[in-house]
Order: C-alpha cells, then sequence, then structure tokens
C-alpha cells in the first residue's frame, strides 16, 4: 500500500462529473439531497459561487480546462474540429515535468485516446478499454438496422446508456491507480452518468409510474434535445418533472461515487495531501431560452458550475468565494500546488476575504453547423434565430453581455433577473458599450494558434457511434 508521506508538493486530483448544474447541488441550495458527499467536501473547503465555464459544452470546456486558453485560441470547436491540436499546450504535460505521475480516467468520448488527450498523461483509460461496451454498441446498431429506429428504441436507449461507461468501476479504477502510483500525482477522472440518456435504474426520487414508464418509451432518447429544439415545442410539464428527477438521480449516484472515491484516498492516508477539485464542464438546460441539453445559449443554467476545492494547507474549511473565476483557473491552482508560484489566477488566493477574483468572465459557442443541419433535416421550417450564430458572452458579478455573431445583443441583470429571461440591452446603451469593449479584446487575445485542422477523419465510427449515443450529431 503507498500510504501518504509529507511532501511540499500535493497530490492533484480533479473529478468532473459532466453536466451537472450547479443550482441541483445541495450546497448551492437545491432543495433535494443530491449531493451528499459534495457538501460534506464543501464544509470541508471551498465553495465558489460564481465559477464561469468557457464553454457549454464538452469539446471546447476540456480542452479549456487542459490548456488555460480559451476555444477561440484552442480551436476545438466541436463541429469541425474536437481532436485536440498537437501543439496545444496541456496541464498533464507541465505537471509531469514538475515531477508528477498523471493519470486520466474519462467516460467521455470527447477526452479519449481518438481525440488526442493522452499526451501527457503515464496512465490513462477511456471508456473504450471496455470490450463489453463496444458489442453493446454493436448490438444497438443492428437493432435500430434490422427493427427500424422506432422499435429499436426502447430496447437501444438502454444500450445508449452504457456510453456514458461505469461510474462505479472507474472509481474502482482510479483507487487501484492511486495506490501504486509514485508521490506526487495528479488525475483527472470524468464522470457521464447526469448526461443524457438517462438509466431506468437510477429513480431514487421517482419511481416506475405511468408517466416514468412513458418518458422512458417516448422523450428517453439520444437525439431528444435536438428534436424538441428543431420542432419549437417543449416537454409536457408531466415529462419536464420526469427528467428532472431522472436528472436528479443522476447526479446522486455520481455523488455516490466520489464518495467512493474519497474513501479509498482516505483508507491509503492520501486524503489531507491531496488538493481535489469536483466540478463540472458545463450545466443543462430545461427549456431555459427554448434550449434542452447543453450549448445554444450562455445562460447561468449552462455556464455557471459547482465548483468545490478541498486542501487543508490552502482552503479554510466551511469558506465559500463568491468572486467571479473561471473553471479554467483549475490550471493555475494546479500549476501554483506543484510549486510554480508565477499563476495569477491560482484558487488558492480565494483564503484571503479580500481577493477580488476576475472582474469579467468569458464564455463562446461556436456555431454547430451539424445540428443545425440535423434540425433543417427534421423540420424544414425550422428557423434558428440567434442560434445560428457564433455566441460570445462576458459576465461580470452583476451583469451578462452576449453578442450572437451578424445577429444582435442581449444584456441581463443578475440581480433582478437570475433566470436570464429578459434582456435590458435597449435601457442599457452605456453598460452595452463598455462590455462590448471589454468582449471586443477578449476576442482579440490570440495569444496561441492551433496546428493542425483537428479533423474527425481521424476519430473511427467507433468513436462516432458513441457519441452518437449521447445525442451528439455528426
Amino acid at each position: 500500500m503507498n500510504t501518504a508521506r509529507a511532501t511540499a508538493q500535493p497530490n492533484i486530483l480533479i473529478v468532473v462529473v459532466d453536466s451537472m448544474r450547479a443550482d441541483h447541488v445541495g450546497c448551492y441550495g437545491y432543495k433535494r439531497d443530491t449531493t451528499p458527499t459534495i457538501d460534506a467536501l464543501a464544509a470541508d473547503g471551498c465553495r465558489f459561487d460564481r465559477a464561469i465555464t468557457a464553454a457549454p459544452f464538452s469539446p471546447a470546456s476540456y480542452a479549456s480546462m487542459m490548456s488555460n486558453l480559451y476555444p477561440h485560441q484552442h480551436g476545438v470547436n466541436g463541429d469541425t474540429v474536437r481532436v485536440w491540436p498537437d501543439a496545444m499546450p496541456r496541464l498533464p504535460e507541465l505537471l509531469k515535468a514538475q515531477g508528477y505521475t498523471t493519470f486520466c480516467l474519462s467516460n467521455n468520448s470527447f477526452v479519449s485516446q481518438d481525440t488526442n488527450a493522452v499526451r501527457g498523461f503515464d496512465t490513462f483509460l477511456d471508456w473504450r478499454h471496455s470490450r463489453s461496451l463496444r458489442l453493446k454498441q454493436k448490438l444497438s446498431r443492428r437493432l435500430r438496422m434490422h427493427l427500424g429506429e422506432t422499435t429499436a428504441k426502447r430496447l437501444s436507449n438502454s444500450l445508449h446508456c452504457l456510453a456514458k461507461g461505469d461510474s462505479e468501476q472507474t472509481m474502482r479504477n482510479a483507487a487501484r491507480i492511486i495506490a501504486a502510483a509514485r508521490q506526487p500525482w495528479f488525475g483527472f477522472i470524468i464522470l457521464m452518468d447526469p448526461h443524457m440518456p438517462y438509466s431506468n435504474r437510477r429513480l431514487r426520487y421517482t419511481q416506475r409510474t405511468p408517466a416514468v414508464r412513458r418518458f422512458f418509451a417516448e422523450s428517453n432518447d439520444r437525439t431528444l434535445c435536438a428534436d424538441l429544439m428543431a420542432d419549437n415545442t417543449g416537454l409536457s410539464d408531466e415529462f419536464r418533472s420526469v427528467a428532472n428527477d431522472l436528472y436528479d438521480g443522476e447526479i446522486r449516484f455520481s455523488d455516490q461515487c466520489v464518495g467512493q472515491l474519497i474513501d479509498d484516498v482516505k483508507r491509503l492516508g492520501q486524503f489531507d495531501n491531496t488538493l481535489l477539485a469536483v466540478t463540472a464542464d458545463h450545466g443543462e438546460a430545461f427549456g431555459e431560452q427554448e434550449v434542452w441539453g447543453h450549448g445554444f445559449c450562455l445562460t447561468d443554467c449552462l455556464t455557471r458550475v459547482p465548483l468545490i476545492m478541498r486542501h487543508p494547507e490552502s482552503f479554510p474549511a466551511g469558506g465559500v468565494c463568491d468572486a467571479v473565476v473561471q473553471l479554467h483557473d483549475l490550471h493555475d491552482t494546479c500549476m501554483h500546488a506543484a510549486g510554480v508560484k508565477s499563476c495569477e489566477q491560482s484558487l488558492t488566493q480565494a483564503a484571503d476575504p479580500y481577493w477580488p477574483g476576475r472582474e469579467h468572465a468569458f464564455t463562446e459557442f461556436p456555431r454547430q453547423s451539424k445540428t443545425l443541419k440535423y434540425m433543417h433535416d427534421r423540420n424544414p421550417g425550422f428557423q434558428p434565430g440567434r442560434w445560428d450564430h457564433d455566441m460570445w458572452a462576458v459576465r461580470s458579478r452583476e451583469w451578462r453581455y452576449v453578442e450572437y455573431d451578424g445577429y444582435g445583443v442581449e444584456l441581463f441583470d443578475l440581480a433582478s433577473d437570475p433566470g436570464e429571461t429578459t434582456s435590458v440591452h435597449a435601457g442599457h446603451a452605456d453598460r452595452c458599450h463598455d462590455m462590448a469593449q471589454i468582449l471586443a479584446a477578449h476576442r482579440d487575445d490570440q495569444p496561441y494558434e492551433p496546428a493542425g485542422d483537428g479533423s474527425d477523419q481521424q476519430m473511427d465510427e467507433v468513436v462516432v457511434e458513441r457519441l452518437r449515443s449521447l445525442g451528439y450529431i455528426d
């Protein structure tokens, strides 16, 4: 057993629960006990109340976390570029140079060997190491081929859930790697449970009622979100309630798995010497601004993510930081913990109650031509409106300003309208002007030029099929 020893550099562990929105986490005020493990971690560490992701969807968000760059800088746009460019800087490489053993366990297809995410990790386990998963995906394709999409839906949706990986096994693998690893180590783990489609085994907040059975038969489909947006419809109140119940059940399961790993790290005697962060890559929309799933809007339901950090020497227990921070400030935080002191955005500064954080945070969403084509093919009368444009946002503590290239702008007063339902840009021309200048300076800041085109042609059919299972359009 590799027990703890005193080191100047702490171990570093980042756990990302994909698609977990902040306002469905208990310590952020949610009504349900979805996250007892994360809540306890917050009580023992620091909760960041205004952590903003660089992108409201996985491909660009993960690339930003690992590179400390914004999407327009690293070039991963989730549409024409899903593979990480060779020249993109990587956090694990930098930590290896500081003496860290590095490992990644990813259940997200956008962080895999096929997206060129492996570089810098000594050990890299992604969903592809599961032979049974690949066999079940092939079975799903054959069901659609021989039975037709409608008939096969009920059978194949449960198989699509397998594309999210096995979080319990992922955490067992992580514990085994940690037990054998030379310290200090850096671990990056991605769990996918709250991502659609939902499992029919996570019924903690509901029962197998007729409404739940109908939801699994009719609506728990991999393309549900794009279909709702293309048809300009929403879920019925009944199905919306079911979807929320199932989503919360998936979050509770991920929380349980996080607790499983924490117990193992404690058993190994390494917990107090580990800088631990639990977060999400983005949130999830349930009809806000007519958006379902993620992407296509830049409001807090998608861009404000939970971020909990715990390390006795870095964060006082029960701390709350209400400063604006970027999710990829985790990059500087990790490097600072590793001994690199010139890290301006290290979140360890939150221990200082007077630390101002960032004045502004930025989020970007590039136009998604493949998804838009799918929507047009499904509904020839589909009118994409603002969704047909690149989206850029700048957020302060009180305001969010959004630009849609070639379409228009929005301004939201977050204090009086936290749900961002009504743009007040017409009555605040001066504020719009000031925030537009801030956003323009951000857009002009391009210290990095991606090398290569990152073409999806490098991704094989198994990867593409798994992305289809999760609702991504190719």
